[in-house]
């Protein structure tokens, strides 16, 4: 990708246009007008097909807006931040901040973009089920969506469907780092037939010339980005000590629980929103924590009005996590209790934060 413009921003995250999205447009307007519309509402003129053929390039970019919305969308409700949203020559792009802590919400933030596009795959072929020039334009962008769905089921890294087979062999192997490398062993796969398949395609004729010269740029894209992810994410080596202490942060701040809320905000979470702060009294004894879960229950104008104690989660709600219990273990702990964060606890007192995030990408 090159320069790209701001064409707009969606609650604060910024939708942008790369300059190669016009070859796409071009690519579209061209099948549209030169071989679909002429062939299915034959008789009109080539300057209303090239018309129609431009408009139906328009709405498949918008297609893809929103198949990519649709990720972003799932990825905020998990708190997972969002960058920016690309639109480019091989479709599009949600840069989140961060990939997700549970295979779960893996799962679902990807398969949001192949459902939304079936949707809308849907909702055009109702509307081209007619003969005219309009029903033939519709039935087009709903045959597009659909493969665009379908190709992105693909099981290959990084398309959604690398990302849902990601997040299966993540759930059944239980290591986020072993089934990101296969996922893009997969991908690498996937970009080697799409080009075979795409030389084939070189030799049936012109818009099969067309199609077979996109399917291997795509192919190229794939393989690139499937490999640098396979040797960007290193195995972690077996580790000779599988307990807490390993991967939990020590010196975590401790929050007093009569802190207006205010005050915390200012001194701690606004500096660290994903981190969790356990709650401890006079004694030093744990009798809470609260993370950015607790913060979002009031509204920030009303900050001033609460403290600490108001919002934070009880003690008797988290989890009893030691820094030689082992690993899994303590991650069990936290699906049970349904948190991401947990204190970690020696003779009483607080030592640590266990974060699920480091659970996932450091072991």
């Amino acid at each position: 990708m090159g320069r790209t413009i701001t064409i707009g921003y969606f609650d604060g995250i910024a939708i942008r246009l790369d300059g190669s999205v016009l070859l796409l447009a071009l690519f579209v307007t061209v099948s549209a007008a030169v071989g679909w519309l002429p062939s299915v509402a034959p008789g009109q003129s080539p300057l209303l097909y090239g018309a129609v053929g431009l408009l139906i390039a328009f709405l498949f970019i918008g297609s893809i807006l929103w198949h990519e919305m649709a990720h972003v969308i799932i990825a905020r409700q998990y708190r997972l931040p969002v960058v920016q949203v690309v639109l480019y020559l091989f479709g599009g792009m949600a840069q989140i901040g961060r990939d997700p802590e549970r295979p779960e919400h893996e799962f679902l933030i990807a398969i949001a973009g192949p459902v939304s596009s079936a949707i809308l795959a849907a909702f055009f072929d109702l509307i081209g089920r007619s003969s005219s020039l309009v029903g033939a334009a519709a039935f087009y962008l709903g045959s597009i969506n659909l493969t665009l769905a379908v190709f992105n089921l693909l099981p290959g890294f990084p398309l959604d469907g690398g990302r849902i087979l990601r997040a299966v062999l993540w759930q059944i192997e239980g290591s986020y780092t072993r089934a990101s490398r296969q996922a893009a062993r997969a991908g690498q796969i996937v970009a080697m037939g799409l080009g075979l398949y795409g030389v084939l395609s070189l030799f049936g004729g012109i818009l099969g010339g067309i199609n077979g010269l996109w399917l291997l740029l795509v192919a190229l894209f794939l393989y690139r980005a499937a490999a640098q992810t396979f040797r960007m994410v290193r195995p972690a080596p077996l580790p000779s000590d599988s307990s807490v202490r390993r991967v939990m942060r020590q010196n975590a701040p401790v929050v007093a629980p009569e802190l207006p809320l205010a005050i915390f905000a200012w001194r701690f979470f606004d500096h660290a929103p994903d981190q969790a702060f356990p709650v401890v009294d006079d004694a030093r004894q744990l009798v809470g924590m609260v993370s950015a879960l607790e913060m979002a229950s009031v509204p920030r104008l009303e900050w001033g009005t609460y403290k600490v104690q108001d919002i934070m989660r009880p003690q008797a709600e988290l989890p009893l996590i030691g820094p030689d219990d082992d690993i899994r273990q303590a991650a069990t702990a936290l699906d049970t209790a349904r948190i991401d964060h947990a204190p970690v606890l020696a003779d009483g007192q607080v030592i640590g934060m266990l974060n699920r995030r480091d659970i996932t990408y450091r072991t």
